[in-house]
């Protein structure tokens, strides 16, 4: 009896040992549990900027059984792993210098850091957590240096059992690009084999080498693609910036003190416009018809307007004919393409081959892109206007009784070719787009629709302004003989003027005096010899064409002022 007592009694003193440990292991699972959580609500508040959207008992459940909880913040956590998206902190103000393939880049901000982390069950009481790297603009010999730096840290804070991530995060954030990532220079080399610093040297070689971590993913397969995420996530912190800045002017009608988010930028420049000027301009331009000209309006600048920013400062009608007329004049400016005469689908001429032959994808039909007619060969010269105009004619006397599809297709032939022989009589040809111009009045300098400009008296297209082509512009002799003005232009708006000037000020259209009332005589300027009127009596008398200030009684010069 005394024996199996005994036996019970340490049978009884090794079930009370194993209850024990039992009861140590599972008071220690759970408190690592109870850190587990109190840590992750801590990261989601901080890195997250919001609170925590579930009750710490779920929380508790789903890292017991490993199921996967949503978190209602900007931090995907599927329990027990985390993936943080961690900016990296730059001064206020500050660039970092960025050593990419083609050059240097200033940046105001970089790409996220990927930190994914699992946490065992042993953490952070017994052991630290498992832990990746990953990102789209860092080497992995970068990434690998990082793997080092927060093992050294993972290897002083496990020690003392305490949770351990937000030293991990806090460290990428702050500390990682001033310790880590930048050169002696203080400039990011994208294409270092590996920083300076976490590498080892070897005795016969200075030259650094780095053991490329396992636990570093580099998703950037070169260098290229490394400074095109940096690139895009820069200009999505300027833009930032852009939209929150409150201290803003509009270049148009110099309003002050706008906000970012209510001005609009062209593409490839830094002037602003708020939305009311950009939707006025746009207006106008797609009235006038003139899309190819909706440009910056700062002097100098030629940037346009993306079709984003139209479709918003346009309305749906405005918008349609903005779109239609944008990719119309952009292939009528395409010197290879021509429209069908049957089908008007747009055709590219055939390269190189010297037929001028163009062969309709839509119709089928093969015509000449010179004269529009039935492909002929290039040995049969095409027709000109005056012979279409007669082919057209003899063609409809020929057939009276048309239907009513050719009567149509006639019209629209004989109309072609009249717009045609006028052209061909009184205009000239853009050189860009091939349109036909006519010029009514004004200076030789000829703009067309399509926005590019052309000489009219020898037909040149012009770079720059245009003006440089023509001599005697602003005193300085042009690149060519021709004028800007022609002799009879000038006459024609000097009598325009004068008109205007004996008039009152009123135009020549105008049965009725202008404001001033009917000049009392007409006056010969003592310079010039315009003719000017002397109103109510009023000796002094200034030129409208020379300005020149003289007494219609004495004919003596007037100085100015006096």
């Amino acid at each position: 009896m005394g024996r199996a007592k005994a036996s019970a009694s340490r049978d009884e003193l090794s079930r009370l040992s194993l209850d024990d440990d039992a009861d140590a292991v599972r008071k220690r699972y759970e408190d690592n549990v109870e850190a587990q959580t109190r840590e992750l609500e801590a990261l989601v508040a901080v890195f997250a900027e919001r609170t925590f959207g579930e009750d710490a008992e779920k929380i508790r459940s789903a890292l017991e059984s490993g199921e996967t909880v949503e978190l209602e913040s900007d931090v995907s956590a599927p329990y027990p792993r985390i993936e943080l998206a961690l900016s990296v902190d730059m001064d206020d103000d500050a660039c970092v210098r960025v050593i990419c393939a083609d050059g240097t880049l200033e940046v105001r901000a970089l790409p996220m850091i990927f930190l994914d982390v699992t946490l065992p069950r042993e953490y952070p009481s017994a052991t630290g957590p498992i832990f990746m790297l990953r990102c789209d603009w860092l080497s992995s010999s970068h990434l690998s240096a990082l793997c080092a730096r927060l093992d050294a840290i993972l290897e002083e804070e496990t020690t003392r059992g305490e949770p351990v991530l937000f030293e991990l995060a806090e460290y990428l954030q702050s500390n990682a690009l001033r310790e880590v990532l930048l050169n002696d220079d203080g400039a990011l080399d994208l294409d270092a084999s590996a920083p300076l610093g976490w590498g080892t040297s070897d005795d016969d070689d200075t030259s650094m080498t780095f053991e490329v971590d396992m636990r570093a993913i580099a998703m950037a397969r070169d260098v290229q693609e490394a400074e095109f995420s940096i690139l895009r996530a820069d200009a999505s912190a300027r833009r930032r910036a852009f939209l929150d800045s409150t201290n803003n002017n509009c270049c148009v009608c110099l309003a002050d003190d706008i906000l970012g988010r209510d001005l609009r930028r062209p593409s490839g420049c830094q002037h602003c416009l708020c939305v009311d000027c950009v939707s006025r301009m746009a207006s106008v331009h797609v009235r006038d018809g003139s899309v190819t000209r909706l440009i910056c309006p700062k002097p100098g600048c030629s940037s346009t307007f993306s079709p984003l920013i139209m479709r918003e400062v346009l309305s749906n009608e405005d918008y349609e004919k903005y779109d239609t007329m944008l990719l119309s004049k952009t292939l009528d400016a395409m010197p290879d393409l021509v429209y069908c005469p049957r089908c008007e689908h747009p055709v590219l001429e055939d390269e190189g081959d010297g037929t001028h032959c163009g062969r309709c994808p839509g119709c089928m039909y093969a015509f000449c892109t010179l004269c529009r007619d039935a492909y002929h060969p290039p040995s049969i010269e095409c027709l000109n206007p005056q012979q279409k105009l007669a082919v057209l004619e003899a063609r409809r006397v020929g057939d009276e009784k048309m239907s009513a599809e050719a009567l149509r297709k006639y019209r629209e032939d004989l109309a072609d070719a009249a717009a045609q022989a006028y052209v061909t009589q009184k205009g000239r040809l853009c050189p860009t787009c091939g349109a036909g111009v006519v010029k009514n009045e004004g200076c030789n300098k000829m703009t067309c629709a399509c926005g590019s400009y052309f000489c009219w008296l020898c037909g040149d297209k012009l770079s720059g302004d245009g003006y440089a082509h023509f001599r005697n512009v602003d005193g300085e002799e042009g690149t060519s003989a021709c004028r800007l003005f022609d002799l009879e232009e000038i006459e024609r708006f000097e009598r325009e003027m004068a008109n205007m000037h004996l008039n009152g000020g009123r135009g020549v259209n105008y049965g009725d005096a202008g404001p001033r009332g009917r000049p009392a005589d007409i006056v010969q300027c003592i310079r010039c010899k315009a003719a000017n009127g002397r109103f109510d009596n009023n000796n002094h008398v200034t030129c409208w064409a020379c300005q020149t200030s003289f007494c219609a009684a004495c004919r003596a010069v007037v100085p100015r002022g006096s």
